[in-house]
């Protein structure tokens, strides 16, 4: 009697419950893998707006450093464009313990110096050590690009070399985070995260509680998902890192690749590209991790390396169900996105900048400065007697050697360079002396006489600095200077 009373309640359950139709998953997967392509999409185009895409390499450009140390200097380039834009934002990272933890540093800000007029610079203090390891992260309010996406980040990330699994939190950089309280919390996303190794991409949604609600036997249920996008693509395609159960019984978490058509709005299709696929779902997080070669390798993933030397990634978390024989679908949360940029900036040790090619000419001094760690200078300096110059660089590539310049150098006639590139000091005396053949003649006649004076007159009204005229050596040339002209012409020097 007793088991005739539950197989009674189970059919009961049947009549006012429906589990779906082979037919009805997969419209739920076609209909939930189309709202996923249309939030990647979004995020695909919002990342190649011009101010982001037509200066992509500007973006993270020339970053560089002082050497390991307490006063961790770091220099990045950015585009005026993005300069411009509301609400630019930087962070350096550092780490002196081989990435075990990391110091935040969010005063980045423009040195608007010359020579460093689009350069973002901050000093972090740390423990010290010989070796570190930092990278920088960016954001950038879409708003004024004249798109709705939020705050879009744009980061470096610490280096998961040994392809450690799940990965440490340590080998994460935020790359979204999301306001809390718009989904039930087992599908509220507060957090986007990423890193790389060599051969792999690794990925981490985290949600405001545990993860992942596979949902009701007779629904709904619940898909959580990775986008991948490569904004160099040239095909309308987003990869996904996929999870879900019960009614996504079928979508076995794996690499999803889906195809999609702009015009309108629908997903053509979509496949599971391997399922060599790392994934954990302990605590609040959905971890993944795939050979970054799955996705270089598929013919419509795009260039590679692309312009950003990295990938978009959005999360997302869909909810399916029926509504009587009709399939309900709704987009529950999703991040901003978030551009992993798939390097991170290592010193181990440093080796001593070397100064070269010191050329002295009518007042200007030039040398250029080595260093093959492409460590900053943190002191560029030229000396004469008391007198000190700030010298300037030309460009920040300073593996490559930049030239320094100084201008108005004059004085005795031996220069001190003296720079530094945090640790090392680098000392070159450079002789200038005058490179005049004749002190005061202004006209180049090879006399001194009146026509001199003449000459003179006219050169200080004008402003202009000609070593060959600075009577006095005292880098100005003024009043003083006709003065020391007349008496010569006169025969009273």
């Amino acid at each position: 009697m007793k088991n005739y009373f539950i197989i009674l309640l189970f059919a009961f359950a049947f009549t006012n419950n429906q589990y779906p139709t082979q037919e009805q998953i997969d419209q739920m997967l076609h209909k939930a893998l189309t709202q996923v392509w249309k939030e990647a999409m979004k995020a695909k185009e919002t990342i190649n707006n011009p101010v982001l895409k037509n200066r992509s390499d500007d973006l993270l450009s020339n970053l560089c450093s002082s050497s390991p140390g307490t006063s961790f200097v770091t220099h990045a380039d950015l585009s005026p464009e993005l300069i411009a834009a509301e609400n630019t934002s930087a962070s350096v990272f550092v780490s002196m313990d081989n990435q075990a933890s990391w110091s935040e540093n969010d005063y980045v800000v423009p040195l608007d110096s010359p020579g460093y007029e689009n350069t973002w610079g901050a000093t972090t203090v740390t423990s010290g050590g010989d070796n570190v390891d930092w990278y920088l992260s960016g954001s950038v309010d879409s708003g004024s690009l004249g798109l709705s996406f939020g705050q879009i980040t744009v980061s470096q990330s610490p280096y998961n070399s040994s392809n450690q699994w799940p990965p440490s939190s340590s080998l994460y950089a935020n790359l979204a985070i999301d306001e809390t309280g718009d989904a039930g919390s087992n599908q509220d996303i507060n957090n986007l995260r990423g890193t790389y190794s060599d051969n792999r991409l690794y990925a981490s949604l985290d949600l405001q509680s545990s993860c992942c609600d596979e949902g009701g036997f007779f629904g709904p249920w619940y898909l959580y998902v990775i986008a991948i996008v490569n904004p160099d693509a040239v095909s309308n395609v987003a990869y996904a890192l996929g999870y879900g159960d019960g009614g996504f019984g079928q979508l076995y978490p794996a690499l999803y690749k889906i195809d999609g058509d702009l015009t309108t709005g629908e997903v053509n299709g979509f496949e599971a590209i391997t399922e060599d696929f790392s994934y954990s779902t302990s605590g609040s997080s959905f971890q993944s991790s795939v050979l970054i070669d799955y996705l270089i390798n598929d013919s419509d993933w795009g260039a590679w390396p692309n312009s950003f030397n990295g990938v978009v990634l959005l999360g997302t978390t869909v909810e399916a169900g029926l509504d009587g024989l009709d399939v309900a679908i709704e987009l529950l949360d999703s991040t901003n996105p978030g551009v992993l940029v798939m390097s991170t900036q290592t010193q181990y040790g440093n080796s001593a900048p070397v100064l070269s090619d010191a050329i002295y000419d009518n007042g200007e001094l030039s040398v250029v400065y080595t260093d093959t760690d492409n460590n900053l200078a943190t002191n560029h300096d030229v000396f004469v007697d008391d007198v000190a110059w700030e010298m300037i660089p030309d460009s920040h590539t300073y593996a490559e050697g930049v030239t320094f310049r100084a201008s108005g150098v004059s004085g005795a006639s031996i220069a001190t360079l003296m720079f530094s590139d945090g640790e090392s000091d680098v000392v070159l005396d450079v002789e200038i002396g005058s490179s005049c053949p004749l002190l005061g003649d202004t006209n180049n006649d090879n006399i001194i006489n009146v026509l001199d004076i003449v000459s003179l007159v006219n050169v200080v009204l004008s402003s202009d600095y000609n070593e060959c005229i600075d009577m006095n050596s005292d880098g100005v040339v003024n009043v003083l200077d006709i003065v020391s002209l007349v008496n010569l012409v006169l025969g009273d020097n």
